[in-house]
């Protein structure tokens, strides 16, 4: 079931909603703020407070209101999509649910028109902001280096460029399922290795994307895969198949396809998935909290030793953790939050990254903030620029809206229930 059916039927179900903001004269709901949530992998649902004091909740319902307000200003420049238009989306919606309603019943009909609302929003918001991006990027420099150098300011705020460090303490799957997934994993490296097709094995089994291309990641260098997967990998001789290789993702069996003079190899796997719980998040932060203990220790290793013998970054443990300066918003921003609140040359406590399956000691060193952009690609370059202005857009949108529309909030500062 979809996160809006299910949306849906829960608005049903609720005879009276708790409205817990007005955009113009457009009510946000808190069914809405939860369903947010819960997309987003959250665990803050049910039965608890609307407060103003709850990050994840506000930073929800900020994200609707601003949404809201992206529809409004869309609605007055005439961007609203035709009924033709919508009735598009609705119908490519429904395909994804083939039996969810029976055809044509009442149930049918109030979920095409829930929907009808939904996505004429989302597409009139995104055609607003898509064209205002558009006329920024034309008015940018060819050269995106000379763009970058010469908005240190907007740099500074969208990328935020730090220099950093990081200990990388992988949050890996445990348990019966793990043990089920090495199985089978060196089942399959057998077969392999007997003389069966590593590709076709691939496609029958591996739970990645790359199964339908008999496994094949293309090339890649040092920096671009999960560090446990990159240290299996780079270890490996051209042609060698690894022993099972344990990553946030899963198990993996690894196969060297080439080794480029550049650095780059060019692989294939085989993966089986397995999760990881909060077991597993709690173990990896039981590790980070004592090397956090220790470096603030008097008599324990400083961060930099610290990473040299139990960061499992390959590409940066070497350097006692050192990644140089990265642009840490467009990277992980995360970490940015966790940025903001060190002091140069201080170590944060620990941070759990879900994009990066890891939990994570992270140091800022006093020489922050500027980048050799001369070491990027214009590839990466144009992406960057397109971020910074992607940003800068958006912002400078809302920031103008928000003078314009008025947001009235309806949050409680007491211990009054939700629902």
């Amino acid at each position: 079931m979809t996160a809006l059916v299910l949306a849906f039927l829960i608005a049903g179900m609720v005879p009276v909603e708790k409205v817990v903001a007005v955009v113009g004269d457009g009510p946000i709901l808190h069914s809405e703020v939860e369903k947010l949530l819960s997309e987003s992998g959250s665990s803050l649902t049910g039965n608890f407070l609307v407060d103003s004091q709850i990050p994840e909740y506000l930073g929800a319902l900020e994200q609707l209101v601003e949404e809201q307000l992206l529809v409004h200003a869309a609605i007055d420049a005439g961007y609203y999509p035709t009924d033709a238009e919508i009735q598009v989306l609705v119908d490519e919606e429904m395909a994804n649910l083939p039996d969810q309603f029976p055809t044509g019943s009442d149930t049918d009909r109030e979920y095409r028109d829930y929907l009808s609302v939904i996505l004429g929003d989302h597409m009139a918001a995104q055609t607003l902001l898509g064209s205002r991006v558009q006329a920024a990027l034309r008015d940018i420099p060819i050269n995106p280096e000379i763009f970058l150098i010469s908005n240190v300011e907007l740099v500074e705020n969208i990328v935020m460029p730090k220099h950093v460090g990081w200990i990388y303490i992988p949050v890996l799957p445990s348990g019966a399922d793990l043990d089920q997934a090495v199985d089978e994993i060196m089942q399959l490296r057998d077969r392999v290795i007997n003389g069966e097709s590593f590709e076709e094995l691939a496609i029958q089994w591996s739970d990645d994307g790359s199964a339908v291309n008999g496994g094949a990641l293309g090339v890649f260098g040092p920096g671009e895969m999960t560090p446990a997967f990159e240290d299996a990998a780079f270890s490996l001789e051209s042609g060698e198949i690894s022993l099972p290789v344990i990553t946030p993702f899963g198990v993996h069996i690894i196969r060297i396809d080439s080794i480029h003079e550049d650095g780059t190899i060019e692989a294939s796997h085989i993966l089986r998935v397995v999760d990881v719980d909060q077991t597993d998040i709690d173990t990896a932060m039981v590790v980070a909290n004592a090397l956090h203990d220790s470096i603030l220790s008097s008599s324990g290793v400083t961060f930099e030793q610290a990473a040299r013998l139990y960061s499992l970054d390959r590409t940066s443990s070497e350097a006692g953790g050192d990644l140089g300066t990265v642009p840490l918003k467009l990277w992980l921003p995360v970490l940015a939050e966790a940025a903001l609140l060190l002091e140069k040359g201080s170590v944060s406590e620990p941070v759990f990254l879900s994009e990066a399956g890891a939990v994570v000691l992270l140091k800022i060193y006093d020489d922050s903030g500027e980048i050799d952009w001369s070491s990027y690609t214009d590839a990466e370059l144009s992406g960057i620029v397109q971020q910074v202005i992607y940003h800068d857009t958006y912002t400078t949108i809302i920031d103008s809206l928000r003078n314009e529309i008025p947001v009235i909030y309806y949050l409680n500062t007491d211990d009054d229930s939700a629902n």
